[in-house]
C-alpha cells in the first residue's frame, strides 16, 4: 500500500519546507489514515502511519489513545531517513473499522534532537471507488480507465503494479475526475520502466478523504479498488 502516499509525501514536503528555513531543522510531521479495500466479498480496514521531516530521522514511534499499551514502531521508507512509515499488513486487515483516536508520535533525529507531534484521527472512512472500465485502446495506444465518482472523495490517483512493485503513479486527480488515460510515454512511470505488450498488470484506483483542514497533506482515509489489464491488447 506504500504507493497510496506518493502524492501526500510530495505535498507535505512542500509544506514542511515552507515552515522551516533550515533544511537541517529537526522538525517532523505525522499523519495517520484509515485504509479501506476489498478482500473477498468484504470491505476490510487497516491503518497507515507516516512521519516526515526535512532533516533525518533516527527512529519514530507512535501510541494511540484508543489502544492502551500498544506502540507503533515506524521504519524508514525505502531507505529514506526523511520518511518513516508503518502500514497494517494485508493479513491483519479486518472488517472492524479503526476507532477515532489521537496518535502521539515520538521522534529521534540523526542529530539526537527529539520531538513529539500528533495527528488526530476521526472514525470517518471512505467507500471504495467502482471501476467501470479498464481497457487498452489499441487504436489510441493507451490504457483507458473510468470509475464512478464518490460523493465524499477529495481526490483520486491511479497506480499500476508489476507484481508487487509499483511501476506507475499518476498526478493527483480532482474529485470530479471520472476517467484517466495512460500511454507508454506518459509521465509517472518508474525510471527506466516501459510497459510490455502482452503483459498483465494490476491497476489500482485510489480515493482520498482529507482531514477537516481540507488539504492533501493531512489525509483522514483512503480506499482502493483494483483490477487487471493486459497491456497492448
Amino acid at each position: 500500500m506504500r504507493q497510496l502516499k506518493i502524492i501526500t509525501i510530495l505535498l507535505l514536503a512542500l509544506t514542511i519546507s515552507s515552515c522551516n528555513d533550515e533544511e537541517n531543522d529537526a522538525t517532523g510531521v505525522g499523519d495517520v489514515l484509515i485504509v479501506a479495500k476489498k478482500s473477498g466479498n468484504d470491505i476490510v480496514y487497516g491503518l497507515a502511519l507516516y512521519a516526515y521531516t526535512f532533516s533525518a530521522f533516527k527512529s519514530v514511534s507512535a501510541v494511540s489513545t484508543a489502544e492502551s499499551g500498544k506502540t507503533y514502531t515506524l521504519k524508514s521508507n525505502q531507505g529514506y531517513k526523511t520518511n518513516f512509515y508503518l502500514e497494517t499488513p494485508d493479513t491483519e486487515f479486518t472488517t472492524t473499522k479503526p476507532a477515532a483516536a489521537t496518535f502521539n508520535f515520538s521522534a529521534v533525529f540523526e542529530n539526537n534532537a527529539t520531538q513529539e507531534f500528533q495527528d488526530v484521527l476521526s472514525d470517518k472512512t471512505l467507500s471504495l471507488p467502482v471501476i467501470e472500465k479498464c481497457e487498452y485502446n489499441t487504436t489510441k495506444n493507451q490504457l483507458e480507465i473510468t470509475w464512478a465518482a464518490l460523493t465524499d472523495a477529495d481526490s483520486y490517483a491511479i497506480n499500476i503494479m508489476d507484481g508487487t512493485t509499483g511501476v506507475f503513479g499518476s498526478v493527483e486527480l480532482a474529485n470530479t475526475a471520472k476517467e484517466y488515460a495512460i500511454s507508454a510515454n506518459e509521465s509517472g512511470w518508474a525510471s527506466g520502466f516501459t510497459p510490455a505488450n502482452g503483459k498483465t498488470y494490476k491497476v489500482k484506483v485510489l480515493a482520498f478523504l482529507y482531514e477537516s483542514s481540507g488539504n492533501s497533506y493531512n489525509v483522514q482515509a483512503s480506499s482502493v479498488s483494483e483490477t487487471t489489464v493486459t497491456w497492448g491488447e
